[in-house]
């Protein structure tokens, strides 16, 4: 009897924890880092050629959030499609300058930031799902140019910038339904370009972002 309870236990604890790797809907929530790189070169307007000055911002803030998505596994394989958003805690920071003759002045502030995508996995064990992860994202940025002393608002800008999403992780399946995600991912946005008086501001953003996920599957 008492190894009949033994074999019992041991076997729900088994379909417990296969179930959580079913395919199907899940929804969590996710809270981690993320560093971004916001760099520029100006270009005089009329020829285009390069002012000798550029800038950059870096910042590292605190990312919170929510995500879903659908699994779809054959044997050891996953193939899957997720959608996330968080909100990055991220203050108005002003650039490092280098080169060039009177440079304005810069900031940006990045407000939130969505992705759509595609996860390509392998089950490593029971527990743990090794994948990569290929997508879009969309940002929202906001970036102030200033004059050359620093307070004159020259022009303010509110973009949503597309990028290409990069990413791998690692899943650990929990038992009734649940796991844990460790997730990091590259962004590369795209180019932005504005024109303020007589020079051409080009700017590119770039993200890494560190992320812990905790998911319940329906």
């Amino acid at each position: 009897m008492k190894n009949k309870i033994i074999l019992f236990v041991l076997g729900l604890s088994l379909v417990t924890s296969l179930y959580a790797k079913d395919s199907g809907f899940y929804i969590g929530g996710l809270i981690g880092t993320s560093k971004t790189k916001d760099y520029g070169k100006e270009t005089f307007t009329a020829t285009g050629i390069d002012s000798g000055y550029s800038q950059s911002i870096e910042e590292t803030d605190l990312i919170y959030g929510g995500l879903l998505g659908y699994d779809q596994y054959f044997d050891n394989f996953l193939i899957g499609l997720e959608f996330d958003g968080y909100k990055v805690n991220s203050d108005e920071k002003r650039d490092t300058q280098a080169g060039g003759a009177n440079p304005w002045h810069y900031t940006s502030e990045i407000n939130k930031v969505t992705s759509l995508k595609l996860r390509l996995g392998y089950l490593l064990n029971e527990e743990n799902l090794f994948y990569i992860s290929l997508g879009k994202a969309k940002a929202d940025i906001r970036r102030k140019m200033y004059d050359t002393n620093g307070i004159t608002l020259l022009k303010d800008l509110k973009d949503s910038v597309d990028g290409n999403l990069y990413g791998l992780g690692i899943e650990h399946f929990l038992e009734n339904n649940l796991s844990l995600q460790i997730d990091f991912r590259y962004i590369k946005y795209d180019q932005v370009s504005f024109t303020v008086q007589d020079k051409t501001e080009y700017e590119d953003l770039t993200e890494r972002a560190f992320t812990l996920s905790f998911k319940y599957k329906f």
